[in-house]
C-alpha cells in the first residue's frame, strides 16, 4: 500500500498571510478529481484574475505554488537557505509572496508560498492543479469541511458559534493538533491509549510517528511499503526506493472528545524500529479516512475541533471533472491557447471525439504547439490510429517530447508499426544531440527498447545498464532488464531478475506471476519460498493477492491459490462500483479461471464505459486467455500496448503471447 503525503513543514512557523476587511463568511465548493477521492481542493482567485485549484491541506504550514504558475504570474521566488520538511524527504524553500488571492469572498494579502516543491502534482487526474493552501491561509479562520456536501466554509474569527461539544485544538503556528482516545485489537490483544495527532486534511487516513504508536506496539505488525510525499523524486527514482520498514495498527474504534468515530481500519505508524524521513516533531495525523462522513470544524482562532453528522447541506455528488469543463467553455469558449486543459477535462468525461476536435482546431492557429501535437498523438492512439500519431510527432524535438513525457512511447509506437529500424535510428540520434543531460536517462531506456525489438539484446542489456548508473541506483528498470533476459531465452537470468524485483518491491505482483511462468517443475520448490518471503514483508492486507493467486495456480498449489484470490476478491472489488468494479470482477474470475461467460461480459462492460484505459485492455487479455481464444487475447493485449506503449509490463506481455501463438498474429 503507498502512503503518499503532500504536507510540508518548516523549521519556523510561516507568517500568516494577511485577512483583508470586510465579510465575515463565505462558503466554497470543494472539488475532488473523481467520485470519493481523498483530496480536496478549492477555486482561488489569483492576482492576475484567473481562478485555480489548490489543495486543502492543514497538514502543510506553508503553501505552496506550482512553478508554471508563478512563471505566469512574475512571482520570482528566493532562496531561504531553509528546508520543508516531509515525508518523502526534504527539498529547498524557494520562498515567494503573492500580494493577493481571493478565497471565496475573503481576500488576502502579503501570502508566503514556497515555489516548485518536488512532489506536489500539476494535475489530480485531470483537473489543472496550481499548488496548496497551508496553515499560513487557514489560520486566519474557523474552517468547516463538510465531507458529505462538497462544501466549504470560512467564518472570521468569533463569526461562527462553536458547539458546546467542542474538543480542543491546539494550534502551534504549524499544524493544529488534537488528543483523542485509540482502541486497538490483534487476535484477543487489546490495548487502549490517548494520544496526540496533528489533523491533516491532505493525508488519507490515521498515522503514528515515532513514540506516539509505542501504546500500540503489542498489537502492531511489521511490514515494507514505499512512503512518499515531499522531497520524492520520482521522475529519476524508482518507488522502491523509498521503501521503509513500518508497523500497522488494527484500530477497532476512535473517541475525539465527545465524538464517537466508526472507524475499523488499520493505521500507520512511521519510525516504530528505526530512522525514518519523517519531520522529527511528527506525532501523527489524522487523515481523511476519519472525517470523509463528517462535518469537520476546525477553530484555529478559538482553538476548538467540533466533528459533527452533516446535517446543515444536503449530500452530493458534485462532479468536478464536468463543472470545470463547463466553466472552462464558459470563460475561455473554444480559445486555441486552452484546448490542452480543455481536452483533458473532455477525456476525463469520456468525450474521445470532442477531445480530438478541440486539439485539431487549436492546431491550424498553433501548430507548433508541442503540448498540442503530443495530446493530439495520444488521442489518436486511443483511436487505433498508431501511423496517424507516428506521424503528428516524426517532426518534433525528442527533448521537447520528453518534456511531455511521450517519447518512450513514441519510440515503442514505432516499433509496434512495425517501423522498427526507424524506432532504433530515431533512438540513436536523440542520444547523439548536444546538450541532453537531463534527457540522457530516458533516452537510453529508449534505444535499449528499440535495440530489444532490433535483436540486438547484449546492446539493449548494455544501455538499460547505462540508464540504471545515470540514475543513481542500482534497482531501476528491473522489469525491463528481466525482459531482455528472457528475449535472451537465459531462463535462469530473468529469474534473478524478477526475484531481485520481488526482494526489493514486494507489493508488486507483476514479477510474481512472471516468475511462476518462467518457472519449471525443478524450479517451484524454490519459487513457492520466495513468493511466500516476499508475502511475508508485507503488512496483513497489503499483499497483491491477484498477482500471488495467479501464481499459485501456475506452480500447482490451488488451494493457496484460492485463498489468495478470494481475500483478494474480497479486499479490491468489494467497494468498487460501475466500470472499475466490473473490471475488478472480471479480473479476479479470469485469474481463478472461474465464471469465464460473466468475465466475458463484465469486461466489455467496463471497456464500453472506459475505452481508453490500458489496464482494462489487459485484464481483458486474461480474460480471453482464460476463455481459451488466442486470438482475442492477442488483440487485447496489443491494444493495451498502443494505448501505454512505454509500459514495458504491456509490452512484455504482448511480445510473450505473440512468441506462444505466433499463428494468431
Amino acid at each position: 500500500m503507498l502512503l503518499c503525503l503532500l504536507s510540508v513543514v518548516l523549521a519556523d512557523a510561516p507568517k500568516p498571510a494577511t485577512l483583508q476587511r470586510g465579510v465575515r463568511e463565505s462558503s466554497l465548493d470543494l472539488w475532488r478529481p473523481w467520485k470519493d477521492a481523498d483530496k480536496i481542493y478549492v477555486m482561488v482567485g489569483l492576482p492576475d484574475g484567473s481562478e485555480e485549484l489548490f489543495l486543502v491541506d492543514t497538514g502543510a504550514s506553508v503553501s505552496v505554488l506550482n512553478t508554471d504558475v508563478a512563471v505566469r504570474l512574475g512571482i520570482k521566488g528566493q532562496d531561504t537557505g531553509e528546508f520543508l520538511q516531509g515525508l518523502g524527504g526534504a527539498a529547498p524553500w524557494i520562498q515567494a509572496t503573492l500580494p493577493q488571492l481571493k478565497l471565496g469572498d475573503f481576500t488576502l494579502t502579503d501570502v508566503d508560498v514556497a515555489v516548485g516543491v518536488p512532489g506536489v502534482p500539476e494535475l489530480a487526474g485531470v483537473l489543472p492543479i496550481a499548488g496548496i493552501l497551508g496553515n499560513n491561509i487557514w489560520s486566519n479562520f474557523t474552517m468547516v469541511v463538510d465531507y458529505p456536501a462538497d462544501i466549504l466554509e470560512l467564518y472570521k474569527k468569533n463569526a461562527y458559534k462553536v458547539s458546546r461539544k467542542a474538543h480542543p485544538m491546539a494550534y502551534d503556528g504549524f499544524q493544529p493538533a488534537t488528543s483523542m482516545v485509540v482502541r486497538a485489537e490483534r487476535e484477543g490483544k487489546v490495548e487502549e491509549a490517548e494520544v496526540v495527532l496533528e489533523i491533516d486534511t491532505g493525508a488519507h487516513d490515521l498515522l503514528f510517528a515515532g513514540v506516539t504508536g509505542e501504546p500500540f506496539r503489542k498489537v502492531s505488525s511489521v511490514g515494507v511499503e514505499p512512503v512518499l510525499g515531499v522531497g520524492a523524486d520520482l521522475d529519476s527514482l524508482p518507488e522502491s526506493d523509498f521503501l521503509q520498514l513500518t508497523r500497522h495498527i488494527p484500530v477497532t474504534t476512535l473517541r475525539l472528545g465527545p465524538h464517537d468515530v466508526d472507524f475499523n481500519q488499520e493505521a500507520r505508524w512511521l519510525g516504530a524500529d528505526g530512522a525514518t524521513s519523517r519531520p522529527t516533531n511528527m506525532r501523527g495525523l489524522i487523515g481523511y479516512e476519519v472525517f470523509k462522513n463528517h462535518r469537520l470544524v476546525l477553530d484555529y482562532p478559538g482553538q476548538h475541533l467540533v466533528l459533527e453528522n452533516s446535517t446543515v447541506h444536503p449530500a452530493r455528488d458534485f462532479d468536478a471533472v464536468a463543472a470545470y469543463l463547463q466553466r472552462e467553455l464558459s470563460l475561455h469558449g473554444q480559445a486555441p491557447e486552452r484546448a490542452l486543459v480543455r481536452a483533458r477535462l473532455q477525456i476525463g468525461s469520456n468525450d474521445i471525439p470532442g477531445a480530438r476536435k478541440s486539439v485539431e482546431e487549436a492546431l491550424q492557429k498553433l501548430p507548433d504547439d508541442v503540448e498540442l501535437r503530443v495530446m493530439l498523438a495520444r488521442i489518436q492512439r486511443y483511436d487505433g490510429q498508431i501511423e496517424e500519431a507516428i506521424t503528428t510527432l516524426r517532426d518534433l524535438d525528442p527533448k521537447k517530447v520528453s518534456d511531455e513525457g511521450e517519447w518512450l512511447a513514441f519510440v515503442n509506437a514505432l516499433v509496434l508499426s512495425g517501423h522498427t529500424e526507424e524506432a532504433l535510428r530515431r533512438a540513436e540520434a536523440a542520444l547523439n544531440l548536444p546538450e541532453i543531460e537531463d534527457y540522457k536517462g530516458e533516452f537510453l531506456v529508449a534505444v535499449s527498447d528499440a535495440l530489444l525489438a532490433s535483436g540486438k539484446l547484449s546492446q539493449a542489456a548494455a544501455a538499460i545498464d547505462e540508464a540504471t548508473r545515470i540514475s543513481g541506483g542500482r534497482n531501476g528498470h528491473l522489469l525491463r532488464k528481466a525482459r531482455i533476459a528472457y528475449a535472451e531465452q537465459d531462463r535462469y537470468g530473468t529469474i534473478v531478475v524478477l526475484r531481485r524485483l520481488m526482494d526489493i518491491y514486494p507489493l508488486n505482483g507483476v514479477p510474481m506471476w512472471l516468475y511462476a511462468l518462467m518457472s519449471q517443475p525443478q524450479d517451484r520448490e524454490t519459487m513457492a519460498v520466495d513468493l511466500e518471503t516476499a508475502l511475508g514483508r508485507l503488512h496483513p492486507g497489503d499483499q497483491p493477492w491477484d498477482f500471488a493467486g495467479a501464481a499459485w495456480q501456475i506452480i500447482g498449489q490451488p488451494e493457496k491459490a484460492k485463498v489468495a484470490l478470494d481475500a483478494g476478491y474480497d479486499r479490491d472489488c468489494k467497494d468498487l462500483d460501475g466500470s472499475e468494479r466490473a473490471n475488478c470482477d472480471a479480473w479476479y474470475w479470469s485469474l481463478g479461471e472461474q465464471r469465464p461467460e460473466e468475465a466475458q461480459a463484465r469486461i466489455q462492460e467496463a471497456l464500453k464505459d472506459q475505452p481508453t484505459n490500458s489496464a482494462f485492455e489487459d485484464t481483458a487479455t486474461v480474460v480471453a486467455l482464460a476463455a481459451h481464444k488466442p486470438a482475442e487475447a492477442l488483440a487485447h493485449a496489443r491494444r493495451a500496448a498502443v494505448l501505454s506503449p512505454d509500459d514495458p509490463y504491456l509490452l512484455w506481455q504482448l511480445s510473450r503471447l505473440e512468441a506462444t501463438f505466433p499463428k494468431e498474429k
